[in-house]
């Protein structure tokens, strides 16, 4: 088991659940599933917030989300074994994927003072997505 301080992402990017459920979990497989559950929460937040033209709390949220995404990919780049392709990973490869351009969607949307949190987001949405993709077809 995971001890707090040995969480593989910092504690402030996941709910209470997901940390609950991360310090369970050993095995990369199980907490790959655990990032793409978040990733899914700050996106769902994200649209949510863009509907309602509601953009204050955007930076925040975006900021937290590429925090969850780095810190996703350093835990699997250390910690997942390459000899076969895991189907966590590329669900959350395609995930990701499709977040990007849902993103983009409402980056359109997004006041122009703001507009430097959705880049910044995008381009290491993008990053973490090249390298999960390079992880995956490597060999």
């Amino acid at each position: 088991m995971l001890l707090q301080t040995d969480l593989p992402v910092p504690a402030e990017v996941l709910d209470p659940g997901e940390r609950a459920r991360i310090e369970k979990k050993e095995k990369i497989e199980d907490r790959i599933k655990i990032y793409r559950s978040a990733s899914i929460r700050y996106q769902k937040a994200v649209e949510s917030a863009a509907s309602r033209n509601e953009f204050d709390a955007m930076p925040e949220n975006l900021k937290l989300w590429r925090t969850l995404l780095s810190s996703s990919l350093k835990d699997i780049e250390a910690n997942l074994k390459k000899k076969k392709k895991s189907r966590a990973l590329i669900n959350y490869e395609i995930h990701l994927r499709k977040t990007i351009g849902n993103v983009q969607k409402v980056r359109i949307k997004a006041p122009a003072d703001q507009q430097e949190s959705f880049d910044s987001w995008i381009s290491e949405a993008e990053e973490v997505r090249k390298k999960i993709v390079e992880i995956l077809f490597q060999n």
